[in-house]
């Protein structure tokens, strides 16, 4: 063992001393002393528009009823029918690059039936592990999903609690057809006429409008189909025969909510582009006029039905006025 000088044992038991003084270790606390307490850093407030489809997308989609060709072109999930989507977005794309197109698919979940059923509803839903299938396949490709209720004579309002669940992800989003909605159960599916009232449909805009604060989430979608008029300028808007929508006018404006009424009528003979056209102008353009409760138009294409005579082109379809923000394409 090395042997330590006593003068150096006593310069490094000062320099030691010094050091502590110096870096502060074993000092008494002093006010000075204390360190400076970093603020929390504020949680960002949740904003619905974050992240929101509309205003700045516009959606391409395919419809379909699972298993069933002739409903629609996303009938089933494939590589080839993902690639057909794609492409026909990209010519949306082309004619409007201000508004990035999002592809889509609107799937119906609650399917209609002519029969009663085991509930006695008129309708069914496609099975669990089917509906799976396309959230997934939506999720891996960055599609919008709508889920689209026909309801037959179920309870609106239940119907749509049924789905919630898949709700809460911020890619899905609602899509209704009352023209297979019979909700005071006065009507069979593909046998009667249909007529809704706002009072119907204006119960599942507000609890739609309420999911985005609730599950943070951006604000949701909500596509009402329309087929045929609204009853607003007549004398009886209650008549099947004349009428989808009784009191279009009566439908909850909720800024929470991206309301979209959609033509969903179908073309296939000469003269069809013309008519689906007025209606546009009718139930969209005028209709957002004069209500000034929803602010976006949708418009449907068959592909096969409406060959027959001539199909529209996206070109047509954005020039109607406004153009179209949810176009979707069946068969």
């Amino acid at each position: 063992m090395i042997a330590v000088p006593l003068a150096l044992g006593i310069v490094l038991i000062v320099a030691l001393a010094q050091y502590v003084t110096q870096t502060g270790k074993h000092r008494d606390p002093s006010p000075q002393a204390t360190p400076t307490a970093v603020p929390e850093r504020a949680k960002p407030v949740f904003s619905p528009d974050d992240g929101a489809a509309l205003p700045t997308n516009r959606i391409v989609a395919f419809y379909a009823v699972p298993g069933a060709a002739v409903t629609g072109p996303a009938y089933e999930i494939s590589p080839a029918m993902l690639a057909r989507l794609r492409s026909q977005a990209a010519e949306y794309q082309q004619l409007d690059p201000a508004h990035p197109v999002v592809a889509g698919v609107d799937l119906v979940v609650s399917v209609p039936d002519g029969y009663p059923g085991p509930d006695g509803d008129y309708s069914h839903h496609v099975d669990a592990a089917t509906i799976d299938r396309y959230v997934e396949f939506c999720r891996a490709n960055n599609l919008i999903l709508f889920l689209d209720l026909n309801f037959g004579q179920a309870d609106p309002l239940t119907e749509l609690n049924f789905f919630r669940p898949y709700l809460k992800l911020p890619f899905v989003h609602v899509a209704v057809d009352p023209e297979w909605m019979f909700p005071r159960r006065n009507g069979v599916p593909g046998t009667n006429l249909a007529n809704v009232r706002a009072a119907d449909l204006n119960p599942l805009i507000e609890a739609v409008a309420a999911m985005p604060e609730e599950y943070q989430v951006p604000r949701k979608m909500f596509l009402i189909h329309q087929y045929r008029p609204d009853g607003d300028d007549l004398t009886d808007p209650y008549n099947p025969a004349k009428a989808l929508i009784a009191d279009k006018r009566n439908l909850r404006n909720d800024p929470r909510v991206d309301v979209v009424v959609h033509v969903d009528s179908v073309g296939g003979w000469p003269g069809d582009i013309e008519v689906k056209t007025e209606q546009y102008n009718l139930w969209v353009t005028q209709g957002m006029q004069r209500h000034q409760n929803f602010r976006y138009g949708g418009f449907k294409i068959f592909y096969q039905l409406e060959s027959k005579h001539k199909l529209m082109t996206p070109a047509q379809v954005m020039a109607l006025q406004p153009p179209p923000m949810v176009i979707t394409y069946g068969n």
